[in-house]
């Protein structure tokens, strides 16, 4: 892991239970910061709508207080990564279609959670490596070529002609 650590968020509604994650957390790397911890699924909502930019990763209990965590996201988009921490399995399937990349059930180990966390890494190490291979090979192709690219194009719509940004263009297809 690198020297920074993660920066995360814990949704739990056992205060003990968030306590012992935090320890774990630490012990596996004290670098990592707890950014915040909420014990509910409306908590969670605004936590998430002021400061999901400050985050890395989310650890999230599945029963909270007055809900389902699932129900964070209808209300908020979740752009992180979560690792589901509950005592219910039959939960499973829906958290991996909810940005879940692991699943523990309680009451959790070091060692469940050091797995859990060297995956995120592994993950993130992925993720940068290829936005850094795609800036890179970006960079060469316009310094090779040494040219300007259009910022617009007209495209027809039915019968109309509307110009787009580059930025809104992923692909061209004839």
């Amino acid at each position: 892991m690198s020297n920074s650590g993660f920066k995360v968020l814990i949704v739990e509604d056992e205060t003990p239970a968030a306590e012992k994650l935090e320890r774990y957390l630490h012990r596996y790397n004290e670098a990592i910061e707890v950014k915040g911890k909420v014990e509910s699924v409306e908590e969670a909502v605004h936590w998430l709508e002021a400061h999901q930019s400050t985050i890395d990763l989310i650890f999230m209990d599945i029963q909270l207080k007055d809900g389902v965590s699932f129900e964070i996201f209808k209300e908020e988009k979740v752009d992180k990564p979560v690792i589901f921490i509950t005592a219910y399995n039959e939960y499973a399937l829906d958290a991996f279609k909810m940005n879940g990349i692991d699943y523990l059930l309680k009451p959790i180990t070091f060692t469940d959670l050091s797995t859990s966390l060297q995956k995120a890494e592994a993950l993130g190490a992925q993720l940068r490596w290829s936005e850094e291979r795609t800036e890179t090979i970006s960079k060469t192709i316009d310094t090779a070529l040494g040219k300007t690219y259009k910022n617009r194009f007209m495209v027809k719509l039915g019968d109309h002609i509307k110009s787009i940004t580059s930025d809104q263009i992923s692909i061209f297809f004839c």
